[in-house]
């Protein structure tokens, strides 16, 4: 009846399947900022009363389909608080309620604000608000809070940021006089690059309130993002953001239907495992240091140090120097060091072959990349490789914006957050749809500081992936010092099908010996497979034979009657929490008993006879048996019983408290059974101590 057959059995099926992921699109409402008082409210208030209403009021309105809304909770002046939430006006209702559910948590989550009498709190895509005094339809730029790209504009900053005062000052335009007060445009700075560009007020503000808020906004921006790619000023009533790359939703567009999203065609990709270093491409400087004699000799030197260190088994080398020579190496940190060594050996035969005498040098490969310089050098991003499918023409009637926006937000927060990792290394995916996946790879060189790292790879996010012009998805931008990589297969953190270095598995040319390498390897796998299940089957097998031997042991030929109300001892301890003392309801003489909840959420009664206690196995057998056959309506029921590694265990439905006449009447009709006990009088364990324990049980609750 409690056999674990089906668990053992799904577990083992675990060994040999992966799960399959969801297919529901990934989006995020990546948390910003917060700030609040540092007056507190009293503990147990009735304005905390009254807050912990409000917050559940803004939940509920925003699960609701509502993307903007304010309200007032209490009666008093001194514990009225009055609270808002807005969502960001391209969000879909479903993210609306759980940005908003997210952020009424986050207030209480905080230790600096979880006891604040007021507080903003923002997400990437809502806002939620609250306080002590009334705000309602008051411009409010205090508190405020910037961010901005670790990305700089690299060419011509002025006129950009020209572009940008005037394109945000129409999507501020069109903001206030708008019915959801919210406004985006976009403006292409070059052939390139796009600015996008997004203005919101809350919608208590008038028009006239909200481009005031949304002028003032602006006006920060030299302070916070003068020449950066990116950026975006926070007020409690209005917000802008600029960036380079598509992070809003077009309202506009239509739902993305399954499967359209154009794929990246190559002649060969690298979607399976191999041991080939992959080259791309290579750049060489133009200043060919000539008849120095000097720097050939150290670049050899520097190359041989820098294959030394990759054979060795590092993946990265920090710079090593031979004479006035600099140079690095990194390799893919979901590859092996021995593939490792082998890429870098090859890079530096390649380059040295390739760029001569050349001042300095990039190659990259599939596996690793290698630089040299004759000067010093930090985070740079040229030369660069860019291999993208670009057109000449806008691409929206091919793709969707959503489809886009998905996409470069998630490459935006990979970028910010490769730096923070200890190897500067990052993979992801992010499920566009029912039928497509993009797996994204994003690295950088291993001495590049937290922030260069981010600034490397968000250039490339906004100023080396034409957003507006991609004709499918998939590519790859390659910098010095950083690389980016997204596909619609997997492309990282392949498995080698064979065991290559096993001779019985190194595949001979020949069409036979490969014939016989795949009976071999599928021959293997079946064999595994048999095993697995044979050992699974075995498990199952011996359990069900324990639990039977216990009962023969100690029951006999009465075994067969009792063996549906055995339970095993992990279903207890699961049950009542492993005994727990927050579960203890009662003690006795006999032992404790303890609330729990089976599986099947029923409630039970656990009674845990002592160890010392003097009932003993022969004397718990026997009251088994008779519990069995005595059920009576007014008696508490019998569950069942568990008699393993030295625990004697009785259970029983879970009554709760009732008076005491509920069991008065199986008292008195217990005493009139007394003359039929005789037989049982000289046993250490009564008739009478044993319905007696079971009323205690039920009375005990």
């Amino acid at each position: 009846m409690h056999s674990n057959s089906f668990k053992l059995i799904f577990l083992c099926t675990l060994v040999i399947l992966f799960n399959f992921p969801t297919t529901k699109a990934q989006e995020s409402h990546d948390y910003l900022n917060q700030m609040c008082s540092e007056s507190e409210i009293p503990a147990n208030s009735t304005y905390e009363k009254n807050l912990r209403t409000l917050f559940s009021s803004l939940s509920s309105k925003a699960t609701a389909k509502t993307f903007f809304y304010d309200t007032v909770v209490g009666r008093n002046s001194f514990d009225t608080v009055y609270g808002m939430f807005m969502c960001r006006g391209d969000v879909p209702s479903q993210l609306c309620g759980q940005c908003v559910v997210n952020a009424t948590h986050t207030r209480d989550s905080e230790p600096g604000c979880s006891r604040s009498i007021w507080d903003v709190i923002w997400y990437e895509e809502c806002m939620v608000r609250y306080s002590n005094v009334p705000f309602y339809s008051k411009v409010a730029t205090h508190p405020f809070c910037y961010k901005w790209s670790l990305a700089n504009i690299s060419s011509n900053p002025a006129s950009f940021m020209s572009l940008l005062y005037n394109t945000m000052n129409q999507t501020a335009h069109e903001a206030a006089i708008s019915g959801n007060m919210y406004s985006t445009k976009q403006a292409n700075y070059s052939n390139s690059e796009t600015l996008y560009c997004l203005a919101q007020c809350t919608q208590d503000l008038s028009p006239q309130n909200c481009t005031a808020c949304l002028t003032q906004a602006i006006e920060y921006l030299p302070n916070c993002c003068e020449g950066k790619q990116g950026g975006r000023v926070l007020f409690p009533s209005c917000n802008i953001r600029y960036e380079l790359y598509p992070f809003f939703r077009n309202v506009t567009d239509e739902a993305l239907p399954e499967g359209i999203v154009p794929e990246t065609k190559y002649s060969h990709t690298d979607s399976e495992y191999s041991e080939d270093p992959g080259y791309i491409s290579h750049n060489c400087s133009t200043d060919q240091i000539i008849n120095d004699t000097a720097f050939e000799s150290n670049l050899k030197t520097l190359f041989s140090d820098l294959t030394s260190n990759a054979t060795s088994g590092n993946r990265n080398s920090k710079r090593a120097g031979a004479g006035t020579l600099q140079g690095f190496f990194t390799c893919r940190v979901d590859l092996s060091r021995t593939l490792c060594g082998e890429c870098v050996q090859n890079a530096t035969e390649k380059i040295f072959s390739a760029c001569g005498l050349a001042a300095e040098g990039v190659i990259w490969y599939n596996h690793c990349w290698l630089r040299y310089s004759n000067r010093s050098f930090a985070m740079e991003t040229s030369p660069s490789y860019v291999d993208l499918n670009v057109t000449d023409t806008d691409n929206r009637v091919q793709y969707s914006s959503h489809a886009l926006t998905l996409i470069s937000n998630k490459l935006a927060a990979m970028a910010d957050g490769t730096g923070q990792t200890l190897d500067k290394y990052q993979s992801g995916t992010l499920i566009l749809n029912n039928k497509q996946r993009v797996y994204i790879l994003a690295q950088c060189a291993l001495d590049l500081s937290s922030e260069d790292c981010g600034a490397c790879l968000s250039d490339m996010i906004g100023s080396a992936i034409p957003w507006t012009r991609l004709g499918s998805l998939g590519g790859r931008v390659l910098y010095p010092t950083c690389i980016l990589r997204f596909e619609l297969f997997q492309f990282y953190d392949l498995i080698p099908t064979t065991a290559i270095t096993h001779p019985l598995l190194l595949a001979p040319a020949s069409g036979k010996g490969r014939s016989r390498t795949i009976i071999l390897i599928l021959t293997s796998a079946i064999i595994v497979l048999g095993v697995l299940f044979t050992f699974c089957y075995y498990l199952i097998r011996r359990k069900a034979r324990n639990n039977k031997t216990i009962l023969r042991e100690n029951f006999g030929h009465e075994s067969s009657t009792i063996e549906s109300l055995q339970f095993n001892l992990p279903t207890i301890v699961a049950a009542t929490n492993n005994f727990s003392y927050e579960n203890k309801i009662g003690k006795g003489g006999f032992g404790e008993v303890y609330k729990g909840i089976l599986s099947d959420e029923r409630p039970i009664a656990v009674k845990r006879l002592s160890r010392t206690s003097k009932q003993g196995v022969e004397e718990f057998k026997n009251e088994v048996l008779l519990i069995a056959k005595l059920q009576h309506r007014n008696l508490v029921t019998f569950i069942g019983f568990c008699l393993e590694e030295q625990e004697k265990i009785l259970i029983y439905e879970y009554v709760p408290n009732k008076s005491l006449d509920y069991f008065l009447f199986a008292a008195l009709w217990l005493q009139s059974m007394l003359c039929l006990d005789n037989f049982l009088r000289n046993r250490m364990y009564t008739v009478l101590e044993l319905w007696f324990s079971r009323l205690l049980v039920g009375k005990r609750i």
